[in-house]
Order: structure tokens, then C-alpha cells, then sequence
């Protein structure tokens, strides 16, 4: 059975660390014991997922997202969750998470986020009116296309 991070596989979130860190499909494949063509399909898919989660995110602003909230690479990873905490307070959501839970779901559903104690990519955080988190990497100067209730960056409030 295969162990599924959200809508990625251990092997593709495996991949798209080991894409990101800058090796090559055939190193990959190498150390993988697989061809360079499975490590393409299997990268191909796992973007492909996480376009359709961002895909998702976008569809559900209607129907929930409260906010959003960049969290800028460079910062210590463990400043996020009261980082989180407070600006869902500010949103008036009560969020209902844990170091740990925020931790794992940086590391397991943005592959190549955590380096050391840090942040090195930055990273969107997604506050549904019930309270439930979601984490993507930002996305490029195109993310302020989607009209959120409430939009933070860095501590102020854009919209």
C-alpha cells in the first residue's frame, strides 16, 4: 500500500525533494533503482496533483477560505505557528493545530520547504472558516489574481 501525503505519494514528494535539492532525472533514477522516464511520469504526476490542489484552493474561495497568509522563506520554522495563530486571530478563526501538525504539513506537502530550522521557499497558508490549514508553495505575483474575504502578507492586511 502507498503512503499518500494529501494528494501526493511518498515516492513523488521523494522526487520532487530530490528535484529541487538540483539532481538530474538520471541521477534519480540511478538511486531509485528506476528509469529516467518513470522519475519524469512520476514528477509530471506530482505537479500535476498539485495543480489540481491549487486548482481546488482557488474553486473553494467561494465556498470558505477566510485568508491567506505568505509566510516569507528565510523564516525559523519555529515562529510559524504562533505566526499562524496570530493572524488567525486577527481573521477570528480559531485554528486547531499543533508545531508538530504545521511542521509535518510544510515538510510532507511542500517537498524542499524545510531546510534545517528554516523556511527556503516561501509558502501560502490557507485559513478555511472551520479552522483547517492548508499549505502550497506561493505561488509567483499571478497568486493576487484570486479575491480572498481577507488577505494577510507578512503581518498586514491587503484587501
Amino acid at each position: 500500500m502507498r503512503v499518500k501525503f494529501g494528494l501526493l505519494t511518498e515516492r513523488q514528494i521523494q522526487i520532487l525533494k530530490m528535484r529541487s535539492d538540483g539532481k538530474e532525472y538520471s541521477e534519480i533514477a540511478k538511486e531509485l533503482g528506476t528509469s529516467v522516464e518513470n522519475v519524469f511520469i512520476i514528477e509530471k504526476r506530482a505537479l500535476k496533483n498539485i495543480e489540481a490542489a491549487r486548482d481546488t484552493l482557488r474553486a473553494a474561495n467561494h465556498a470558505g477560505i477566510i485568508g491567506r497568509i505568505r509566510i516569507n522563506s528565510g523564516t525559523k520554522l519555529v515562529e510559524i505557528p504562533a505566526y499562524i495563530m496570530s493572524e488567525a486571530d486577527r481573521m477570528k478563526v480559531k485554528v486547531i493545530s499543533n508545531f508538530t501538525k504545521i511542521y509535518d504539513d510544510i515538510r510532507y506537502g511542500i517537498p524542499g520547504a524545510i531546510k534545517g530550522q528554516e523556511l527556503v521557499k516561501a509558502i501560502t497558508v490557507y485559513i478555511m472558516h472551520d479552522g483547517t490549514l492548508f499549505f502550497l508553495p506561493a505561488m509567483s505575483d499571478g497568486e493576487d489574481e484570486v479575491n480572498y474575504k481577507n488577505s494577510y502578507h507578512n503581518g498586514k492586511q491587503e484587501g
